[in-house]
């Protein structure tokens, strides 16, 4: 059992205000320190993990990811799969929420129903070998590709969420662009950081070429011609840091929205 003491000995140091890398720091210690292997007591008072204690680590895991927000949200509000046992699924989350938190949106939601769809895109990609968007009207879309080498054998949940934010540096908050425009050079960024979008779902599938391909899907959508200003919000001065670049491919969709 892991209580105060252990928390203390691995110099976690969370408080109600702690922010995304306070969250991260302390899953990477409780990692190093093997306390993900067993369950997780009481303790103290004085160490915050949200509103109700983590009844094993893997609860506490999955709020570590989510920000202390539901993690996996169905149709019916309810828990359903857990699709945050996937180290890839829930650390790209993670990042999704690092990001928006710089920008002074809310965080998303893990959402089972969009994870099952975005896999089952990412799988049909994988096995026809091909790299496109599915007609799915009714959630924005983010599209990664990157082919395996012996030095890179697959992708990690931050590479693609890194990959996917770095496009900012291509785009103007203080002129609403076409959708076409936004799309083309920072669609990714945009609907990363859709301020209205609410829940997240993501896939990822190898081809036999060697290709890993990611496909994410938000909803509602983002992208949405003539609400780039009220949706997309500058860094808050404190957060904003150096983005980072990649090589990879990537794309982004919007709802067909005018």
């Amino acid at each position: 059992m892991y209580g105060i003491d252990q928390f203390q000995r691995l110099n976690i140091q969370l408080s109600p205000t702690s922010g995304p890398r306070a969250l991260k720091a302390a899953y990477e210690s409780l990692k190093e320190g093997g306390a993900l292997q067993g369950e997780i007591s009481r303790g103290g008072e004085d160490v915050w993990l949200g509103s109700e204690w983590p009844a094993s680590s893997a609860a506490f895991m999955s709020q570590l990811a989510s920000f202390n927000k539901p993690g996996i949200m169905s149709e019916e509000e309810e828990m359903t799969t857990d699709w945050l046992d996937s180290e890839f699924i829930a650390e790209c989350l993670c990042w999704h929420n690092v990001y928006r938190q710089r920008h002074g949106v809310p965080v998303l939601s893990l959402c089972s129903q969009l994870c099952e769809r975005a896999q089952s895109w990412a799988n049909h990609l994988a096995h026809t070998n091909s790299f496109f968007y599915k007609s799915d009207k009714d959630v924005g879309q983010n599209l990664f590709c990157r082919l395996t080498n012996t030095l890179q054998t697959d992708v990690t949940g931050q590479e693609v969420a890194s990959y996917w934010y770095s496009a900012v540096r291509q785009y103007n908050y203080f002129k609403e662009p076409d959708v076409l425009h936004a799309n083309v050079n920072a669609g990714h960024f945009t609907q990363m950081v859709w301020a209205s979008t609410q829940r997240f779902g993501v896939g990822k599938a190898c081809s036999r070429s060697g290709k890993i391909l990611v496909v994410a899907y938000y909803w509602p959508p983002g992208n949405i011609s003539g609400q780039f200003q009220e949706n997309v919000l500058p860094p808050i001065p404190e957060c904003e840091t150096d983005s980072v670049s990649g090589s990879d491919s990537s794309t982004s969709r919007s709802a067909d929205v005018s």
